[in-house]
């Protein structure tokens, strides 16, 4: 039953990126677009009270709780780019599964939880944007009422017919997939792995590439994001003193360990993600290993074969007689400008074919 949910849950989960990734060919726009994310005043008055080597760090806070993420430093964006880290700036189940964490656990009726999770949904759409936030707690509020797998299809539909799906479709495919795996009931090393394949059909999609320390570092670090999020939440109203340094104090010790794993995972060799190491993926998931090793064959056959035809013999050869004026150096030919005509080399096949022609001549008359 486990893998019959993954494997749709894959398969649907492929179909919305194939959409969206024919959509942004068409309007040759990209298919992510950023939502209105709030800016929290206490913040913009903390910056004055820290010092300027601690500016960064209160961006990233501000960054985690609001989704605001452009403040931020590019070299700190690939970092967490680079560890798969971006769901952290963006204000989803991931955020809500942290804060409600501790206070579930003190509620127990299911009730209070159910009353508790409307208040939060009501006052959520309220705001703009925050999409995946809004749709992780209509999935919570079906999943008290029926049960985790039924409700979470129902109110995936819902948001479907009348919810975000129609203004954030890529946010709503983030949260099909890696809440679907979640829902399937894999964990430890399992749950790990298939998180890991998600990443991989993400970044075939996105043209990115992966690195393999993900299946080390993603989760630890998911982990000490799911620890210190409800304290950054805490700290940060009313963002006294007190509180400033020490939510300070917790992302420099955090922020120390994202870039140690940041420049280990740069070190180490990324997986570049084609549809050929897709479709084995897709072999090994279904439990076709006996056609792996055809495709690897054909697929390392076809590695070095050069696609460009040997030129046949020109025509009209020509030699140029003239000096040489100019030459152009390209990644598999030379274009050699002479002053009654030029050449150029091409490389084809581990060979050099030459061609020449003479230069044009003007087709305008001169004036009288």
């Amino acid at each position: 039953m486990a893998k019959r949910w993954i494997y749709v849950i894959f398969l649907i989960s492929s179909g919305l990126l194939c959409c969206l990734k024919s959509q942004e060919v068409r309007s040759r726009q990209t298919f992510f677009k950023g939502e209105r994310v709030l800016k929290l005043q206490n913040f913009s008055a903390a910056q004055k009270r820290v010092e300027k080597k601690d500016l960064e760090l209160l961006k990233l806070w501000e960054s985690i709780l609001t989704g605001r993420s452009a403040p931020l430093s590019r070299v700190l964006k690939m970092q967490y780019r680079t560890l798969g880290l971006n769901h952290v700036f963006t204000p989803s189940g991931f955020h809500l599964s942290a804060v409600l964490l501790p206070i579930l656990l003190l509620v127990r009726g299911w009730r209070t939880q159910l009353l508790l999770l409307a208040v939060i949904g009501g006052g959520t759409c309220m705001l703009s944007g925050f999409s995946a936030l809004k749709r992780m707690i209509l999935i919570k509020i079906f999943q008290r009422l029926i049960n985790l797998k039924l409700g979470f299809c129902l109110a995936l539909v819902l948001d479907i017919m009348v919810g975000t799906f129609q203004t954030n479709t890529l946010s709503f495919t983030y949260s099909f997939l890696f809440l679907g795996i979640i829902y399937a009931g894999f964990s430890g090393l399992r749950l790990v792995i298939w998180f890991f394949i998600a990443q991989l059909l993400l970044a075939y999609f996105q043209g990115q590439q992966v690195s393999p320390l993900l299946l080390l570092f993603s989760p630890a670090l998911n982990l000490i994001f799911t620890g210190v999020m409800p304290l950054l939440l805490v700290l940060a109203i009313p963002l006294a003193n007190w509180q400033l340094d020490t939510g300070i104090t917790i992302l420099r010790w955090v922020q120390q360990i994202v870039s140690w794993a940041a420049d280990c995972a740069l070190q180490v060799p990324t997986i570049e993600v084609n549809a050929v190491s897709l479709v084995g993926i897709g072999l090994l998931v279904f439990g076709k290993r006996r056609i792996l090793p055809a495709l690897l064959l054909v697929f390392c056959a076809s590695l070095n074969t050069e696609s460009a035809r040997e030129p046949g013999a020109p025509a009209k050869e020509f030699s140029p007689l003239g000096g040489m004026e100019k030459v152009v150096y390209g990644e598999r030919e030379v274009r050699i400008q002479f002053s009654d005509g030029k050449c150029r080399s091409r490389l084809v096949r581990g060979y050099w074919y030459q061609s020449c022609s003479p230069r044009k001549k003007s087709s305008r008359r001169k004036r009288v």
